[in-house]
């Protein structure tokens, strides 16, 4: 019993490890996504503008570079979603091997208990039975 006790402890502890990974991982999304907002409010300014000289000049490279940027930001977007699926099936699989090791510490501390509670009744028995053979002797 002791030693289910120690491995689900053990088991809590890398369950926890795995969603604090998992949780900065979405984090890491979270800040592509705001990359990707802020590189699309940015060109949409830089668009609105367009009509000065010096932008009119340098619009072109500006939104082919913004273009590329998004790309890059776009396929680390995919990437880190792949990673996020990932851990989420390696927390899932934590998650359902804790579980089971709870449940089995649980059958175990019932069997346990059925099995105090047997001797007891065994006990009781034993005594009942004495008793009766005290008073039953002439």
């Amino acid at each position: 019993m002791a030693e289910l006790a120690g491995i689900i402890r053990f088991r809590k502890w890398q369950l926890d490890e795995k969603r604090r990974e998992l949780a900065m991982l979405q984090g890491e999304r979270t800040e592509i996504v705001a990359s990707i907002e802020a590189l699309n409010a940015e060109m949409q300014a830089q668009q609105a503008i367009r009509d000065s000289d010096i932008s009119s000049m340098t619009l072109g490279a500006y939104i082919e570079g913004s273009r590329k940027k998004k790309a890059w930001l776009n396929e680390d977007l995919r990437k880190k979603d792949e990673e996020i699926t990932d851990k989420q099936d390696v927390v899932s699989e934590a998650f359902r091997e804790l579980k089971t090791l709870e449940i089995a510490e649980k059958r175990q501390l019932e069997r346990k208990r059925k099995e105090i509670q047997r001797q007891e009744q065994n006990e009781l028995d034993e005594l009942g039975l004495q008793a009766f053979e005290k008073n039953a002797a002439p």
